[in-house]
């Protein structure tokens, strides 16, 4: 069931730091200087200026989380201040990026921007944030806004945790912003990667530029654990076999030697992520992937320390019920 990926395609910041906000915080903002160092290049530039978003965003996430924990005593950005952000700066930013590809009117534009502007200007701070959701999700399943859809995403997760807390009531909302903060994480990694084949491709003939925009000393120091073991990366893609289309409505339940089990649901490109955390010896684990009309498929195999996995996983699509007499 399970190969190891090539190299290329393990996303090293993702994995790096995994264990360690730190980390993190240490690698994003030292590639941002470094970018922002070499910004007369102009795909340098350009990259950088996207980047910077995110990263910001990653740090308000984190930023809040410490203030719920009494760990951060300087000032946050409030619900209002971003949703004034929102209208002021954001959102004509992100009609320009849409207007440029699809005219203002035309079938697409408005499916974007069904109401205009009005979702995001009207109705509670929940309905007009879960609208800023929407559009970065339709965003990201447009092939022509996809690069542009991590931005209004990345924002959507800040001023999520910018309501949380507002919200928070001492540790009441910790677990929200814990995963709104590991969110914010996995969107600067993904950019960080995305960043790496931009400047692998901007300088492909002196492939050994790209070191200067990455601190490579501390991307290298293993994402171990405190105690010991290391965290283990399980990713699988749901298909349909007949088709071979992805499944985005699966589910995926893993259950380990310790009879602990764990959920999860695929994304919209079928993607389901486990982390073993802190594994120190080899493990036997088994699946049971399954999705609504689909048969459901068992799996199991070894999962090896610090050797993160992938696998495709195909589903059979259930035969249809005969037809009524």
């Amino acid at each position: 069931m399970f190969k190891k990926p090539w190299h290329f395609l393990i996303n090293s910041f993702l994995v790096a730091t995994r264990s360690s906000h730190k980390k993190l915080l240490s690698l994003a903002v030292d590639h941002l200087a470094r970018l922002v160092a070499n910004n007369a290049d102009a795909v340098v530039a350009a990259i950088a200026a996207t980047f910077d978003p995110v990263l910001q965003a990653y740090m308000a996430t984190e930023q809040n989380l410490n203030a719920v924990l009494g760990d951060y005593k300087g000032e946050t950005q409030t619900v209002k201040q971003l949703f004034q952000e929102l209208n002021e700066t954001r959102l004509p930013l992100w009609e320009g990026q849409v207007f440029f590809h699809f005219p203002k009117g035309s079938e697409k534009a408005t499916q974007l921007f069904p109401k205009g502007r009005g979702a995001f200007q009207e109705g509670t701070y929940e309905q007009r944030i879960l609208a800023i959701k929407t559009f970065g999700d339709k965003c990201a399943a447009t092939a022509a806004l996809a690069p542009f859809s991590v931005q209004v995403l990345a924002f959507h997760t800040q001023i999520s945790s910018a309501r949380a807390l507002q919200q928070s009531a001492g540790e009441g909302q910790t677990a929200l912003l814990r995963n709104l903060r590991d969110a914010a994480r996995k969107m600067v990694c993904d950019e960080m990667y995305g960043n790496l084949g931009l400047l692998m491709h901007h300088h492909r003939t002196d492939p050994l530029q790209v070191e200067r925009y990455f601190d490579l000393g501390l991307l290298r120091q293993p994402a171990d654990s405190g105690e010991g073991g290391k965290d283990t990366e399980l990713t699988f893609f749901l298909k349909d076999t007949v088709k071979g289309t992805v499944i985005s409505n699966g589910t995926a339940v893993m259950t380990r030697a310790s009879g602990q089990q764990e959920t999860q649901q695929t994304q919209t490109n079928g993607r389901v992520r486990f982390i073993l955390e802190g594994l120190t010896d080899p493990e036997e684990v088994s699946f049971a992937f399954s999705a609504p009309n689909y048969e459901i498929r068992l799996e199991q195999g070894t999962i090896l320390p610090g050797e993160d996995q992938e696998g495709e996983i195909g589903l059979n699509p259930l035969a249809p019920p005969p037809p009524a007499p």
